[in-house]
């Protein structure tokens, strides 16, 4: 046995890391192997072959295997082969007759390459029994544990029983690759290391990279002796790759790890998550000990169910992090509207973040001050800190429970800092809100002295002991949760909205002005007061909250300040835009999401009083995709087509997600719903439709061919500002003024739901809305109306003609206005009363009170 093994040298550290146990050319002794092409031609076979099914491998070499096996077999096993599709698949037949003589064997079958590798084992137990019976038993008591310890215990006492191993253990994988033990099963005269570590180095990285795709793995006897594979390589001169074979033969330097802790058989099984080695269930027995392989495979389905209640489990726990920042979202937008910054009210702010994330100091660098909070690094160190941090990927989120290790010499060993989690939220220049976690000294009990501790040889496998060893760990914090994680990212973006609509409230003015170069300053306040009621009415909508009512008023008196003060104001037009370029933009203001942005042949130059609506719509698009679609996804793609269309629709304008979470249907239609089916067609004459499918969410927009400036090859795009949305509850409270239907003519949706509300708050049974004349003398037809509230300047004509029609039927109306100090010249509008905006619900009270 010595000459078939390598031998191990007093450094085995170079062996173990390039041992490739994938073509150790070697099958163990319970099982033999063919390795037969596509017309059933045997080309290689273990020498075992003889012990296993009564054929010497020489003979088999070079023969079609129809002639050696039954019709019947040939037949069962052509059939498992014909459902193999490549990659890691494997097909398995139990119990197969294969010389029609009354033996029965246990067969598996996956393609390597261009061949095909079959794997025998003679049937150990004929007689009749169901072991998949007992696995659905057993994940209804792993489904009740309410922790993943309770599941993994409950699992490791079923495997006990299941197969008769004296040791099971399940052994949890760290971010190091290292290993706990986290539940045990073990007889009285086994070993205990529940709650040891075990180090990294104990599954080389080869070895780790097999457990992933191979999930199961039996070592009946480490004894035994293992056989050859003859010849050694195939037709084309190259080893057999054993990655996906049962039987392949064990390394030395494993047979010699398991010898030192006392163990003669072994099974491991992996237990995965979302593709990665989560942990493993490992069975170990002092005497050889073989589980038939129909019995394996139930174990297999078992462990796999177990990885699906354990991913759900964690998902859960994550999904609560997660929610919980998404509440905090919604307070810390209303502290930052109520004047909080990231400077004055870094300790209000440090208090809301703590609700979501344990932290123990906050800092940050806000117009080169340095500010902090709690447990925080000096200056000089945070600059440091920010250094290294702009030499990491942009916009993403950062965690390390040992800043001297992600970060050498960037602080002083004795600050009592050890972990950090970095919030990016400015790209350029760089920036980011930090937190900090003191240092925690641990105690690590280790199964054995790792390798490297104190050992000058370095001598990593096998370990000669596995006596538990204590390690007292420094300058290390306590590990940032998956659920943290999580939670910051979605906090990662709260912040970065927040700085974005801090950095961008400088500017509306200006940017406003831009749109309207060649308009005269009357237009230009007629435009500003529509913005600004816009504003306002999105804002209104919150009210009705005692503890957000003196917040949302102190907002509504800042915007009417603003709206005042931009009445003298004038600007030019910064002309068409690239509505690629828009979407963009808001995509690359949430820098650092998982999903991706694609962008089709064609991009679409629109008018630049489109801007606002488009924006609108865009920014709701592209926020809900990072909180809860593809963007917000690892892999998660966007894909965003613009094509030509004939008559009517000029073009359409197709976003689908895909990859991100699976979407349903909401079951309340919100405001940014609303903004997204109703803008487009309520303000520019197009279409709007959302498609909620399994795969993603779908949006399909249509535009009139007078909205179109032109149809240019897509190319790259300058950035723009993140356009901000708030959202909005109803009105306060008035007294009862009205009663039956009331309607609204104004072109801006946003207002004219607004006035829908405060019509409705005032009494209004319904409100019906229009957006131009031919909408509202339509409704005026077919509705009794009781009142009308009409925007006089719509967008491209004027409401005279329905407020005409009002007073031939003898309904009251008012009039609303963007002009500062209108004049109202047309005789239709003769004695109405005129509301001029941004206008307030008791502004319309007062107004219905003179009626």
């Amino acid at each position: 046995m010595a000459d078939d093994m390598l031998r191990i040298e007093n450094d085995p550290l170079d062996i173990c890391a390039s041992e490739q146990i994938q073509f150790m050319g070697r099958v163990q002794s319970y099982g033999c192997l063919l390795v037969i092409n596509n017309s059933w031609i045997v080309q290689n076979a273990s020498e075992n072959t003889y012990d296993i099914l009564g054929l010497k491998a020489e003979g088999l070499i070079g023969m079609r295997l129809i002639e050696q096996l039954s019709p019947e077999a040939m037949h069962t096993l052509r059939g498992k082969v014909q459902t193999l599709s490549g990659g890691d698949e494997s097909v398995r037949v139990f119990g197969v007759d294969l010389f029609n003589d009354g033996r029965r064997f246990d067969a598996a079958m996956h393609r390597s390459g261009l061949n095909y590798l079959l794997e025998f084992e003679r049937k150990s137990n004929p007689a009749q029994r169901d072991d998949l019976s007992l696995v659905e038993p057993l994940m209804a008591k792993v489904r009740a544990a309410d922790s993943v310890e309770e599941m993994c215990k409950i699992a490791a006492r079923g495997l006990w029983a299941l197969t008769g191993f004296s040791r099971v253990m399940a052994y949890r994988f760290e971010a190091d690759h290292s290993g706990r033990v986290i539940a045990e099963m073990a007889s009285a005269n086994m070993d205990r290391y529940l709650g040891l570590a075990f180090p990294a180095g104990d599954i080389p990285p080869q070895a780790r990279a097999l457990y992933k795709r191979n999930l199961l793995r039996i070592i009946p006897d480490i004894t035994a002796p293992s056989s050859p594979i003859r010849p050694a390589c195939d037709p084309q001169g190259q080893p057999v790759d054993l990655s996906m074979a049962v039987t392949r033969a064990v390394s030395p330097i494993h047979i010699e790890y398991l010898a030192n802790m006392g163990v003669r058989a072994s099974m491991s099984v992996s237990i995965m998550r979302n593709g990665e080695l989560w942990g493993m269930m490992a069975c170990h027995h002092p005497q050889p000990l073989y589980i038939d392989y129909e019995t394996r495979s139930a174990i297999e389905l078992f462990i796999q169910l177990l990885s699906y209640e354990l991913t759900i489990h964690e998902d859960r726990l994550e999904r609560e992090h997660a929610e919980k920042a998404n509440a905090l979202h919604d307070r810390l937008v209303m502290l930052f509207e109520a004047g909080l910054d990231f400077t004055t009210g870094l300790n209000a702010l440090s208090q809301e973040i703590a609700t979501v994330v344990e932290f123990d100091g906050i800092a940050l660098r806000n117009n080169d001050r340095y500010h902090h909070d709690g447990l925080a690094p000096s200056e000089e160190e945070f600059r440091r800190i920010e250094t290294q941090l702009s030499a990491m990927p942009a916009g993403r989120l950062i965690t390390s429970s040992r800043i001297d290790s992600l970060m050498p010499g960037a602080l002083d060993p004795d600050s009592g800092i050890a972990g950090l989690m970095a919030l990016p939220i400015r790209r350029h220049p760089r920036q980011a809100v930090v937190l900090f976690r003191r240092e925690v000294t641990q105690n690590v009990v280790w199964a054995g002295k790792p390798a490297g501790k104190d050992d000058p040889e370095k001598r990593i496998s096998p370990r000669q002991s596995f006596q538990a060893w204590q390690e007292t760990v420094r300058r290390t914090s306590a590990e940032w949760s998956a659920g943290e994680k999580r939670a910051g990212e979605v906090l990662r973006v709260t912040l970065l909205e927040l700085i974005l609509k801090i950095a961008s409230d400088s500017s509306r003015a200006g940017r406003a002005r831009n749109q309207r170069q060649e308009v005269l300053i009357s237009e230009l306040n007629h435009r500003m007061r529509n913005v600004f009621g816009l504003i306002e009415g999105i804002v209104s909508d919150g009210r009705g909250d005692p503890a957000l009512d003196p917040h949302i008023n102190s907002i509504i008196g800042r915007i009417r300040s603003l709206a005042r003060a931009n009445d003298q104001l004038t600007g030019s037009n910064s002309g068409p835009f690239s509505l690629c370029a828009l979407i963009r933009n808001e995509a690359e203001a949430f820098g650092g999401s998982n999903g991706t942005m694609h962008f089709g042949a064609l991009d679409l130059h629109l008018a630049a009083e489109l801007r606002p609506t488009m924006a609108l719509v865009m920014h709701e698009l592209v926020t809900n995709s990072v909180k809860y679609g593809a963007l917000g996804a690892r892999g998660g793609i966007v894909q965003v087509d613009i094509s030509k269309k004939a008559k009517g629709a000029a073009a359409e304008i197709v976003w689908s997600e895909r990859g991100g979470p699976p979407v349903g249907e909401p079951d309340r239609v919100g405001f940014g719903t609303t903004l997204i089916t109703r803008s487009i067609p309520h303000e520019l004459g197009g279409t709007a439709i959302l498609e909620y499918h399994i795969s993603g969410l779908e949006a399909r927009f249509t535009l009139p061919s007078n909205r179109i400036e032109a149809f240019v090859p897509m190319r790259p795009t300058a950035g723009a500002k993140l356009v901000d949305v708030g959202t909005e509850e109803a009105g306060p409270d008035t007294a009862r003024l009205l009663s039956g239907h009331a309607l609204v003519v104004e072109d801006n949706l946003i207002i004219a739901m607004n006035a829908a509300d405060a019509l409705r708050a005032l009494g209004a049974e319904t409100v019906l809305t229009a957006g131009n004349v031919a909408q509202a003398l339509e409704l005026l037809e077919e509705n009794e109306i009781t009142l009308g509230l009409l925007d006089i300047d719509l967008a491209s004509e004027n409401s005279s003609a329905v407020a005409a029609a009002l007073k031939e039927r003898g309904i009251p109306f008012l009039l609303a206005t963007g002009y500062e100090g209108a004049r109202i010249e047309d005789p239709a509008y003769a004695g109405a009363p005129l509301l001029s905006k941004p206008y307030s619900n008791e502004a319309i009270a007062a107004h219905l009170a003179t009626l």
